[in-house]
């Protein structure tokens, strides 16, 4: 008879995080202000597990909890493009030639590995995940 394994920690069922403990005590995740921790982190709520790559972080995406101004939210993804913590995959589009509208930016966290995309145009292709753990 299988032993059925018991986890410490309940999730409740749904969807998990996974923040490895090797990216938790990086010098490029140590080193990030509080804004770019809270911008990882609602991003990371979007990912599935299998859409890694089609992560989109607007201004109205982080208004769910404590709201962020555009500006805000462009510096912390720039930091977190600088840390290497995720990479953008599609950059925006403004007045794009499809129907008429603009397509927003799509990001990856780069500790996981970039899903294929169908539909996305994503400019990144699919592989194996590019964050160096030291």
């Amino acid at each position: 008879m299988a032993r059925v394994k018991k986890h410490k920690v309940d999730f409740g069922g749904g969807r998990v995080l996974a923040l490895p403990y090797r990216l938790l005590v990086h010098p490029a995740f140590d080193n990030l202000s509080p804004k770019a921790i809270a911008v990882l982190i609602k991003l990371g709520r979007n990912y599935n597990g299998r859409n890694n790559g089609d992560l989109s972080c607007t201004t109205s995406t982080m208004a769910k909890g404590k709201g962020m101004d555009a500006k805000t939210l462009a510096s912390a993804l720039a930091e977190l493009i600088e840390a290497g913590l995720i990479v953008r995959t599609r950059e925006n589009q403004k007045g794009g030639r499809e129907h008429g509208r603009a397509r927003c930016a799509l990001y990856a966290i780069t500790w996981a590995a970039i899903d294929d995309c169908p539909g996305k145009d994503l400019e990144v292709r699919p592989g194996p995940p590019t964050f160096k753990f030291i």
